[in-house]
């Protein structure tokens, strides 16, 4: 059904991944397989005043090759306009992928794989809604039976094998990725996370998550900075823990890019193990 508030937090669903995604020898993987789905909406919720949650009914699944990373993300195609037909392209005689039949390009955008089940082909996407955009609009306005079109998956978070703790940073729209990345971790593995959210009501329960210390940041208890205070976020953090680690931070461009200077300048870092993704860029529509 369509929910609207109050909202709904739903439980835990099993994934197809496990620890070994998130040592060494899993980056390690075969090269990206392009590749198109439909995919129907079969369930659709507002589980958070920021976030609308999309489960996904896959159309030939089975084809779906994971990426092996718990960040992995699929890119999402939606109708150009109420007046054409959404649709994918196809594989050619030569190998390749295109429109033979002239069909028009459909606008995509990026996101997170919450959760996959492969034994019943079913994708559950985040979407964080906000005024305008195409994927905001779609997920707001989202029925069971919308169909939409994904690809297969790429990822980019990578523990490497000697690794002794995490440290996760990332704004609302990295929510999804760090939350998946908690759930799938290592047990023995400790995990430190700051996640910036709208307000308080944004929180998603993450207390079942062992070894973890995780820390709140609502826009509406800090300074008036923009859309994002991630990089002031990040001046806070003075020190880290002993040993080699592991820093993966997600969210606006340039306050990721912030973000990577603190730890590598500021407390000197190796860059080699620090992953930045930025997901936005402040003022400019995500493509």
């Amino acid at each position: 059904m369509h929910a609207s508030l109050p909202i709904k937090h739903e439980s835990r669903i099993e994934s197809s991944n496990n620890a070994a995604s998130f040592v060494g020898s899993a980056h390690n993987h075969g090269p990206y397989q392009e590749d198109y789905f439909l995919a129907t909406v079969i369930d659709i919720d507002r589980i958070t005043p920021s976030m609308v949650r999309a489960v996904f009914s896959i159309t030939e699944g089975e084809r779906l090759v994971a990426s092996g990373h718990p960040d992995e993300w699929v890119r999402i195609a939606f109708q150009p306009d109420p007046e054409t037909p959404l649709t994918l392209p196809t594989r050619l005689e030569n190998g390749k992928w295109g429109r033979p039949d002239g069909s028009k390009h459909c606008p995509n955008r990026p996101y997170t794989i919450r959760y996959w089940q492969p034994s019943s082909s079913e994708m559950t996407v985040d979407f964080v809604v906000h005024d305008g955009g195409v994927a905001s609009t779609w997920a707001i306005n989202a029925r069971i039976g919308d169909v939409v079109g994904i690809c297969n998956p790429e990822g980019r978070f990578w523990l490497p094998e000697n690794s002794e703790w995490m440290l996760l940073m990332g704004d609302i729209t990295a929510l999804p990725a760090i939350s998946r990345i908690l759930e799938e971790k290592p047990e023995s593995m400790p995990a430190i996370a700051h996640i910036e959210i709208p307000a308080t009501a944004d929180r998603q329960d993450l207390d079942h998550v062992l070894n973890s210390d995780l820390t709140w940041h609502e826009w509406d208890e800090l300074s008036s900075a923009g859309r994002t205070d991630l990089a002031a976020i990040v001046r806070m953090i003075t020190s880290l823990p002993a040993g080699p680690g592991y820093i993966y931070i997600a969210g606006e461009a340039t306050a990721v890019s912030e973000c990577r200077k603190h730890f590598r300048d500021v407390l000197g870092f190796d860059k080699q193990r620090i992953a930045t993704l930025g997901y936005w860029i402040e003022g400019q529509a995500r493509v």
